[in-house]
């Protein structure tokens, strides 16, 4: 739905009512959830604000009288920006909603509702989230009646855990400030830590985030350049590492896992088609390794606990973190191709005097000492993901 001009039917570039029913089925078959970016901020219109035609959108939405005043938006004042147009001039502009008027807002809401009855949909990604005032948004988290992340783009803790208690989850941008400024060097992990950390004290429910590297409205994380050095897969590796085991959903955004690098929107929007949907590529299998960790660790620990009990950080310097989560614990490095990974000595861990541990990404084995530390080796700048030797054997055939 997004950047549409009707809330009440899909855009047929895009396929027939048909075609999505089927792809409902088909997910949900295999134990899948579908979940759909929809829109109730604005509609489009492909000329500027001083030439919408209102009579091209279906009633009650073909009035100038449905829309706020054409005016750009001032970030400083939030009525700006509930009450202003995304997009004035150039073409397209994006009209805006009068989704604090009940008249507008109820139609709206009713054909979110009647797509999510009609298509089997699982959950949403809520477009523009800050945009819209937060009363709107908690009846329409109350009537949809399913999972409900919302986008608020903003850096601020604080201001994005507002729109947590509205909706079900924020889409985390806080984090992601943070991921791309520490996994490119550009500050040490402490900070990353501290954003998490301030995250678990702030919002009601951390876990329920969606957290991200890649997405169609920013630069790919492929495409910065961090110490001089942008085309290096082991800190993307390590940043997804970082994703998986932190508390919240992950998001993969296609193409993450090719490594796109595409910069500002349109360019991060590259066809999935030019990768020949490769499933050989190193991110590829990484991802998927990852995904099984994540599962197994959670049924070690039991889901219920695994995704509610905070991450804890153990320590953290410019060029490593450790995290622990479940019965993991992973030391994660920035140092990629192009610096030298020395290892890292890690404390004050779950893990006890005389374990065995084994790390699931490279299948290495070490010993805790009497003093309950270990150390983790390097690994050529790659994460390693320890834990009990023991559980290891899932991926790990060969181990003391």
């Amino acid at each position: 739905m997004d950047w549409g001009d009707n809330p009440y039917r899909l855009n047929d570039n895009f396929g027939t009512p048909e075609d999505l029913k089927s792809l409902s089925d088909s997910l949900h078959r295999r134990g899948m959830s579908l979940m759909v970016d929809v829109v109730i901020n604005h509609f489009a219109s492909n000329t500027d604000s001083n030439d919408v035609d209102y009579s091209l959108f279906p009633a009650p939405f073909n009035a100038a009288s449905a829309y706020h005043e054409p005016c750009a938006i001032d970030y400083s004042n939030q009525s700006s920006i509930e009450d202003c147009w995304l997009v004035t001039d150039p073409a397209p502009a994006l009209p805006d909603l009068k989704n604090d008027d009940n008249v507008i807002l109820d139609p709206l809401i009713e054909g979110v509702v009647d797509l999510v009855k009609k298509y089997d949909i699982d959950g949403i990604r809520l477009d523009t989230a800050r945009h819209i005032p937060k009363a709107s948004l908690s009846m329409l988290q109350q009537k949809v009646g399913v999972f409900v992340t919302g986008e608020a783009l903003n850096e601020s803790v604080p201001y994005v855990a507002q729109y947590q208690g509205p909706l079900d989850s924020a889409i985390n941008y806080p984090l992601w400030y943070a991921l791309i400024d520490s996994f490119m060097g550009r500050t040490t992990f402490d900070f990353l830590a501290s954003v998490v950390k301030s995250e678990q004290a702030t919002f009601s429910d951390a876990h329920a985030l969606t957290n991200f590297l890649d997405n169609h409205d920013q630069p790919r994380f492929a495409s910065y350049l961090g110490d001089g050095h942008g085309d290096d897969v082991l800190r993307d590796e390590n940043a997804a590492t970082f994703l998986f085991l932190v508390s919240g959903i992950p998001i993969i955004y296609y193409g993450f896992e090719q490594r796109f690098n595409g910069g500002y929107d349109p360019v991060n929007r590259e066809t999935m088609w030019s990768s020949d949907y490769n499933t050989s590529v190193p991110l590829y299998n990484y991802i998927a390794r990852l995904n099984s960790i994540r599962k197994y660790a959670a049924s070690i620990t039991g889901n219920d606990a695994f995704y509610t009990e905070d991450t804890v950080f153990l320590s953290s310097s410019v060029r490593h973190m450790v995290m622990q989560r479940g019965p993991l614990v992973a030391v994660l490095t920035n140092a990629g191709t192009h610096l030298e990974d020395t290892g890292y000595t890690v404390s004050g861990s779950q893990f006890k005097a005389g374990d065995s541990l084994t790390d699931l990404v490279r299948c290495d084995v070490v010993h805790v000492d009497r003093n309950g530390v270990f150390t983790s080796p390097g690994n050529a700048g790659k994460a390693r993901i320890w834990i009990k030797t023991k559980y290891a054997r899932k991926f790990c055939s060969q181990t003391d």
